[in-house]
């Protein structure tokens, strides 16, 4: 169990908003979604605009703290 509370501002983000929220350029971003280091929701069609998912990507952070922990 977490010693702290986490908050999300919104479950999923587009490489804009989380470059603001992380401090990391939209490049970088981009460079390591086509990596498989960022969790992507799944797109339907060409023209959809890619979104981060913010809250898979904060699960698997408090998994990888708590057994840091452990």
């Amino acid at each position: 169990m977490l010693s702290f509370q986490i908050v999300i501002n919104a479950p999923y983000m587009t490489y804009e908003e989380y470059s603001r929220h992380s401090g990391l350029s939209v490049r970088t971003l981009k460079d390591w979604a086509a990596q498989g280091k960022l969790i992507m929701v799944p797109k339907d069609g060409k023209r959809e605009t890619p979104l981060i998912n913010v809250l898979a990507m904060t699960e698997q952070a408090a998994k990888q703290a708590l057994k840091q922990v452990i």
